[in-house]
């Protein structure tokens, strides 16, 4: 790994730490975006992980009172069930789509987000099991893929009485997806020499954003610190869609001559041989 490589994964770590630090969630929702534009998410997926789990495990912890086990417990079992297809998509997909992929669901998720205050909330709405178990589920296949559990946090802030029930149901959530997460990137060989050392390039960012995030929390809007992160979402879900799909357009365009080319030589070599 490079000192500018370093650098920059630093740098991504520090501003998606901070966000995490002062909203709560969301720090894969503004590094993998980033980091996205000079790694894979292969690297960045796990080695976010090493440090998400801990830090998860510390707010659960500190939470432990206020989820219903009843409640969340299914919502965990589904959500391991979408973590292992993610898992396998993330070691065999293609690089520019997983990143395509990627970008389209941080921008649905922060438009969610940015329209969520101007939807009207139904009172009498009622509970639908299955809908909550689907969207666990396709949570974690984007837990898998791109370590963002993010769909179920929506649909909790709808379906929690509160916010200490909303926390302490997101943050048991993410520490059991998390648990799981280890485990099977462990068994598909996923913790790699690069993966470890982009979470050791990523301590320290860690550790600086939480300080920063305990200084900064009390002097700052939480209103405010939750629009400028749907910002941040939607702008790098489009700069990952557009430069993984500019980028590998370039690179067809580079193949299709050298193909050609090919074909040509293949085609002269089989006259050749049958003048012969």
């Amino acid at each position: 790994m490079t000192l500018s490589t370093a650098l920059f994964i630093f740098a991504a770590q520090l501003l998606a730490y901070l966000v995490k630090g002062l909203i709560g969630f969301g720090n894969p929702l503004i590094s993998a975006p980033i980091l996205s534009m000079g790694l894979d998410n292969v690297v960045i997926t796990p080695g976010t992980l090493l440090l998400d789990c801990p830090v998860n495990a510390w707010i659960t912890w500190k939470n432990r009172h206020s989820f219903q086990w009843r409640k969340i417990l299914p919502l965990l079992a589904a959500n391991f069930c979408g973590v292992i297809p993610g898992t396998l998509l993330l070691r065999f997909s293609m690089p520019w789509v997983i990143k395509t992929v990627l970008g389209v669901v941080v921008v649905l998720l922060g438009l969610e987000m940015a329209t969520r205050s101007l939807r009207p909330v139904k009172p009498d709405r009622k509970d639908r099991p299955w809908l909550r178990l689907a969207v666990s589920a396709f949570s974690g296949v984007c837990a898998g893929l791109f370590g963002i559990n993010m769909f179920i946090v929506a649909y909790l802030q709808r379906t929690a009485r509160d916010y200490s029930e909303f926390k302490g149901s997101m943050c048991f959530l993410f520490f059991g997806e998390n648990a799981v997460r280890v485990v099977t990137y462990l068994v598909t060989d996923l913790f790699t020499g690069p993966v470890l050392l982009f979470a050791l390039a990523s301590v320290p960012a860690a550790v600086l954003a939480m300080g920063l995030a305990a200084w900064l929390g009390p002097r700052l809007e939480e209103e405010k610190l939750q629009k400028g992160a749907i910002v941040l979402f939607l702008l790098g879900g489009v700069s990952i869609i557009v430069k993984s799909v500019v980028f590998h357009t370039k690179a067809q365009e580079k193949e299709t001559p050298l193909r050609a080319s090919l074909h040509i030589c293949i085609c002269q070599s089989a006259m050749y041989s049958r003048t012969r």
